[in-house]
């Protein structure tokens, strides 16, 4: 007797058996070649939710097993069971079904599982399924562009997709990258078209969902394909806007026009990128072995906002610039938080033998300091930025120019800003948002340089011999890094908000408004970047001993101060984004001793905590990395330096006065009614902390004696540099009376008096006497209207003397003795 569907069974199970030993096998062959990491932490799935199904891109058996390892590693639920809700091969449906012929491909068609899924969720509206988007990346190559008459001769046949997979697997395999994705519920997605009951409608719509996450994804951790450099280049110089600055060389320079070509040429193959996979894994390795032996860790704060934006928009990184591990380290972390590694505006001073072909093929594009005489190199750097910013590309520049000396974010150039915004304005489509990046060091490895440069040598270029002795600098340890990601800045928004009508204007070349555009948006990069700042041994220690006479406090009084900084900078988080900092003040000064940046008196009646001459100018670096955290508190703190009491609204009308004088110089984010908001959140603080009292009528300061009072007055310090700096311009001013300075000749002369000021009364440190600190100033007192330009001179009114007046009583008798004293001198020659 025959049993055809007994047989029929039979025969199902032992395929069934066969598949999954032929998975069994492929997967233990796998195995050693594998190493996986996670995009983002893996979503919580627990089995009591209902019936979960993931989804993959493409129908892949290496897929299909991996993810298969992945959920009994790490105890994710894969459906065995689910006869009442759908087959149990539903565990996992591939949106795409591609069948492969001998030619290629045949067919393309979205999964009848998914189908099979709506028509049952349909037919029990009480049930649900969640689907759990998988992308996975075999290694983190974008690919290469090719040209387009290439594509249609693409045969990929079934045989070429196995192969490429098992190469991929091979030599990619241990850079494997898995990419979880939220939860979606089918239920939620029918729900959202209540009216259609066509099954075709909610599966196109679901798998239109479905293939926008999976490319958003896909772009946001490889980027697009690149281009072939040689390609790339004659594409460059093709372009109208750079054939136009050749023909303008032609006829101003008097070049011919072959000249004028290759000139082109040549600063094309100077500028662009060479970007190679191979290489960026390659530095992936160096730098990881490099990080650990120069560094304790590195902590990344707010990247999930950045790994959000790159699914839809073009991002442009703008960190600050402290250190020439910024460039490596901003890329190595973007990197292996599964982000693309943007391309990188290098000095062209880097672009040394070897170095600078690595650098090169890592991302790095070289710039020139200055090509401001150069039309046409400015106009292929620019079609070059263009092209990076309208292909999608990733992008990181420095706007500050050059590496911080004095430690504080300086004035942005707008250079690089300005080409950003004309390159979207060639097209507004394109989403482009600058992501503001702080990179905080505890321990800076150019220390040695700036110490020097800070007592006035002469800067260093850099060269083959300079990068060798600096391999010297791998025996010693660096402390821990952190680098803190602000809020996106939408270019559009900006725009939109400073030039309303920005988009009317057809005007090919730079409009009216964009100066006003790029100050704009430059403030708000340099506030993003400030918003984000870290606190750390390094600078904690710094604000409190700078303050302190002598340099030399008792480790008690250090303590305590430090734990009111964190204090108030943890509960109020500054402008709400700066990261907060757990660590104990005793961990806090352990580390820094452990860096030797701060010396240890041991005594009988409690240890002493002291910076030597050496220590001491250079911690002013560190200082300054965070002083901006602590203006307000310090300002608040300083009102009541001389004055021991005062009402709420004399504090106010004060503080409404001096703001100005700090929040251009140190990029503070508040405007005067948010100032004065955070003020009232600083004083309850204060209070609290019992180094201010309340009556009701009157704020008052704690007895300056007492432990409480002493870390008022050190609080009051880190600001008085920036107040002494404006007072002795406006006492200048003053005493030579209106019209008798030039905007550069007051610069000059605030700038010698401010040196020898430093010498008299504190630490002889260049910072205090940076020249473009009293540029910033004099800009400011002209945009407040206490000064104003007449026939090239600066002028002022009785305003500048009641200004003057309110200060005045703020700082001690005999600083003010001092400052009257140097205004009264005779005007001397600018610096050198």
């Amino acid at each position: 007797m025959i049993y055809p569907a007994r047989d029929k069974q039979r025969a199902d199970r032992l395929t069934d058996r066969l598949i999954r030993l032929l998975m069994v096998v492929i997967e233990r062959l796998m195995q050693p070649f594998i190493r996986v990491s996670f995009h983002r932490p893996l979503p919580a799935l627990a089995k009591t939710e209902g019936q979960y199904c993931y989804a993959l891109g493409n129908k892949s058996l290496t897929d299909r097993i991996l993810l298969s390892r992945i959920t009994r590693q790490y105890g994710l639920p894969w459906s065995e069971q689910g006869s009442e809700t759908v087959s149990k091969d539903a565990r996992l449906i591939a949106l795409h079904m591609n069948h492969y012929g001998l030619k290629g491909l045949a067919e393309h068609r979205v999964s009848p599982r998914l189908t099979r899924m709506m028509a049952h969720l349909l037919e029990h509206p009480e049930q649900d399924i969640k689907l759990v988007p998988v992308t996975i990346f075999w290694g983190r190559s974008p690919g290469q562009e090719r040209h387009w008459l290439n594509r249609f001769s693409d045969q990929r046949g079934w045989l070429h997709q196995s192969i490429k997979r098992l190469g991929a697997i091979i030599f990619h395999g241990r850079h494997t990258l898995v990419h979880f994705a939220e939860p979606v519920s089918l239920r939620a997605l029918i729900a959202t078209s209540p009216e259609s009951t066509l099954i075709n409608q909610h599966v196109r719509k679901t798998a239109r969902l479905l293939r926008v996450h999976f490319r958003q994804t896909r772009i946001s951790v490889t980027g697009p394909e690149l281009p072939d450099r040689k390609q790339l280049i004659r594409q460059l110089i093709r372009s109208p806007r750079i054939q136009s600055a050749v023909q303008s060389a032609v006829k101003e320079q008097g070049f011919s026009s072959q000249k004028a070509q290759q000139k082109a040429e040549k600063y094309a193959d100077e500028i662009v990128a060479n970007v190679s996979y191979s290489t960026v894994k390659l530095f992936d390795i160096l730098l990881s072995w490099l990080w650990n032996r120069l560094y304790q860790g590195v902590n990344i704060h707010n990247i999930e906002q950045v790994q959000e934006s790159a699914k839809n928009n073009t991002l442009v990184y703008v960190p600050c610039h402290r250190s020439h591990m910024d460039y490596l380290l901003l890329s190595y972390a973007l990197y292996n938080q599964g982000l693309t590694p943007p391309h990188v505006a290098a000095g062209i001073n880097l672009n040394l033998p070897i170095v600078g072909a690595l650098l090169r093929r890592g991302g790095a594009f070289f710039i020139r300091r200055s090509f401001r005489d150069n039309p046409l190199y400015a106009a292929v750097f620019s079609e070059y930025l263009f092209m990076l910013l309208n292909k999608g590309y990733a992008t990181e520049y420095f706007i500050e120019g050059g590496r911080s000396r004095t430690g504080r974010t300086l004035v942005p150039k707008p250079g690089m800003l300005s080409m950003t915004i004309q390159g979207y304005l060639r097209n507004p489509h394109r989403h482009i948002q600058l992501i503001p990046v702080y990179i905080g060091y505890e321990k800076v490895v150019e220390g040695r340089t700036y110490l020097g440069e800070l007592r006035g040598k002469e800067k260093k270029g850099e060269s083959i011999i300079g990068l060798i002795r600096s391999l010297k600098t791998l025996k010693e340890h660096f402390g821990k890094v952190n680098l803190a990601f602000g809020q996106p800045i939408d270019l559009k928004q900006t725009l939109d908000t400073t030039i309303p009508h920005w988009n009317n204007d057809q005007n090919e070349g730079k409009p009216d408004w964009l100066p006003q555009a790029v100050q704009t948006l430059s403030q708000q990069v340099a506030v993003g970047i400030n918003s984000t700042a870290t606190l750390n041994a390094a600078n904690l220690t710094a604000l409190g001993l700078l303050t302190a006479p002598s340099f030399t406090l008792e480790e008690s009084s250090l303590n305590q101060f430090i734990q009111l900084c964190q204090t108030l900078h943890n509960r109020l988080q500054y402008s709400g984004h700066a990261p907060i900092n757990t660590q104990t003040s005793e961990q806090l000064i352990a580390e820094a001793e452990k860096l030797q940046l701060i010396t240890r008196l041991n005594h009988h009646y409690g240890d002493l905590l002291q910076l030597n001459e050496q220590q001491a100018l250079l911690m002013t670096w560190y200082r300054n990395n965070i002083l901006h955290l602590f203006a307000l508190p310090s300002l608040i703190a300083f009102c009541f330096n001389q004055n021991s009491q005062q009402s709420r609204t004399q504090l106010h009308e004060l503080l409404q006065v001096l703001y100005p004088l700090i929040a251009k110089e140190l990029f503070l984010p508040w405007d005067k009614a948010g100032m004065h908001q955070h003020v009232d959140n600083l004083l309850q603080q204060l209070i609290e902390q019992g180094v201010l009292t309340d009556n009701g009528e009157q704020l008052a300061r704690v007895d300056p004696y007492q432990d409480k009072g002493v870390l008022l007055t050190l609080l009051a310090r880190p600001i008085q540099p920036s107040l002494e700096r404006g007072y002795l311009m406006i006492a200048l001013l003053r005493h030579h009376g209106s019209g008798s300075f030039t905007t550069e000749s007051l610069e000059a002369e605030c700038q010698i008096l401010a040196q020898r000021l430093s010498i008299l009364h504190g630490l002889n440190a260049p910072e205090y006497f940076h020249k473009p600190l009293f540029k910033q100033l004099s800009e400011l007192l002209l945009e407040q209207g206490y000064l104003w330009l007449e026939d090239g001179h600066l002028h002022f009114s009785q305003a500048l003397e009641t200004f003057s007046v309110q200060c005045r009583p703020l700082f001690d008798p005999a600083l003010r003795h001092s400052i009257r004293q140097l205004a009264s001198q005779p005007k001397a020659r600018p610096l050198p």
